[in-house]
């Protein structure tokens, strides 16, 4: 979970994941309150469904708590292998911004980055906030920037590919509220 953005509760809803692993990976369990039930349930990671960047909590299902399981390892090497995380991240990734993580789930055998990347949209922007000329699967934001922004940005990116590449990228951030439709 080193340097993915976000709240466990988020991470447990998309099965966040990089470098090989996932939450499903780790995750034992679940609290969970459905907002519109006013119920609590603690559910096993096995009952919530999870697979690449998806879970079938629904959007009146909100993640208050999670247990984990670990892996028992000599301090140095955990550190070690989180220093190297960070690097990796650093190097590759636009680290110190406004940004959600990655943007889109990649497609079956591609990267979401590169098809952005190959469609010449690094440095694209709508308003506040532009595609990272670093990783094109990153939207970064500056500050005052809307949801509105982002909203357009993601809905133009993904026209774009869709026409270049035959691809339709399905978005892996989360959208809450209401957003204006522009063509």
């Amino acid at each position: 979970m080193v340097g993915i953005p976000g709240s466990v509760g988020g991470a447990v809803r998309v099965n966040a994941g990089g470098h090989g692993s996932d939450t499903a990976a780790w995750l034992v369990s679940a609290r969970v309150v459905d907002v519109r039930r006013g119920s609590v349930a603690e559910r096993p990671a096995a009952a919530l469904g999870l697979s690449y960047r998806h879970s079938y909590l629904g959007d009146g299902e909100l993640v208050v708590a999670a247990t984990f399981q670990t892996l028992a390892r000599p301090r140095r090497e955990g550190e070690a292998i989180m220093r190297e995380i960070v690097r990796w991240r650093r190097q590759n990734q636009p680290g110190g911004t406004l940004n959600a993580g990655s943007v889109f789930k990649n497609p079956p055998g591609d990267a979401a980055g590169r098809l952005i990347d190959q469609a010449g949209l690094k440095g694209l922007r709508v308003g506040g906030v532009a595609v990272s000329e670093k990783h094109a699967n990153f939207f970064v934001a500056e500050a005052g920037a809307s949801g509105q922004d982002l909203y357009d940005l993601v809905s133009e990116v993904r026209r774009r590919v869709r026409e270049r590449a035959g691809v339709d990228l399905e978005p892996e951030v989360r959208f809450v509220g209401e957003f204006e439709e522009r063509s």
